[in-house]
């Protein structure tokens, strides 16, 4: 979520506890749903007065200075207690460690409107689902510095990744570097002909590198150039979306390129 923005919203449910981000642009949007069975123990709370739920956000780098140093982290921590005073406009981070030691985190908060991007991945014509390593084993052929990644289909349903380039830029001295996965390496494929999109790299890579430590399928919904593409990760206690603009495909049509949503 750190790649993505630099505020953390945080929305507790009955369906459990939401975070989410989006980046400067609205252009990407990103959403964690950890349910309650995730918890050793949660507790919704009494809503606050006036309203049906609470939201709140907190600065992304306050949240991430509470959980510096993971590897040592793992070793001391026992416990950790999430705690969200309205009232005060605090949140509480409580680390329980060996020895009785405890360490609290109190971070100001805001109140803040739902954040939530509007998109409806059973309207998507394509979706691709795979085990996360087989992507992250081809983006590690692109250099970190790569802004944008055209994903394609190709005939025989095998699926391509190259680096995107600019049509004015000279052939001569621009490097394109391309890969094709075949149809086998995914758990399932479902593409229209001849279908392409770009998107932006870095995002997609942190998404990636969390999926692969986890194990987890990866599911890449998309349209038309233009469209949003949706990745997402479904586990039974954890829910995730990734949410992209694509570059439109101007060339193709004369008609004004779609929306996001």
């Amino acid at each position: 979520l750190s790649r993505i923005g630099d505020e953390l919203y945080l929305e507790p449910t009955e369906k459990g506890l939401s975070l989410r981000a989006v980046n400067s642009s609205r252009s990407a949007f990103a959403s964690f749903l950890f349910a309650p069975l995730f918890f050793q123990l949660y507790e919704l709370g009494s809503p606050v007065p006036d309203t049906k739920c609470f939201r709140c956000k907190v600065h992304m780098k306050s949240f991430l200075g509470v959980f510096r140093s993971l590897p040592s982290l793992d070793k001391s921590v026992e416990k950790c207690l999430i705690l969200l005073k309205p009232r005060t406009s605090r949140l509480v981070l409580q680390l329980h460690c060996k020895y009785g030691v405890t360490k609290t985190h109190n971070l100001a908060f805001q109140e803040c409107e739902r954040l939530q991007a509007v998109f409806d991945t059973q309207r998507c014509s394509s979706r691709l689902c795979a085990p996360a390593r087989v992507l992250a084993d081809a983006v590690v052929h692109f250099p970190p510095t790569l802004a944008e990644v055209t994903l394609g289909t190709g005939p025989g349903g095998k699926i391509s990744l190259r680096n995107f380039v600019e049509d004015e830029a000279e052939p001569s001295k621009t490097m394109v570097t391309e890969l094709w996965l075949a149809e086998d390496e995914f758990q399932s494929v479902t593409v229209s002909p001849d279908s392409c999109i770009t998107f932006c790299l870095k995002e997609f890579r942190g998404l990636l590198t969390f999926a692969e430590a986890s194990n987890l399928l990866l599911t890449i919904h998309f349209d038309e150039p233009g469209r949003p593409v949706v990745f997402s990760l479904d586990d039974t206690v954890l829910e995730v979306h990734l949410v992209l603009a694509t570059l439109s495909d101007l060339d193709s049509s004369s008609l004004p390129p779609p929306t996001n949503g």
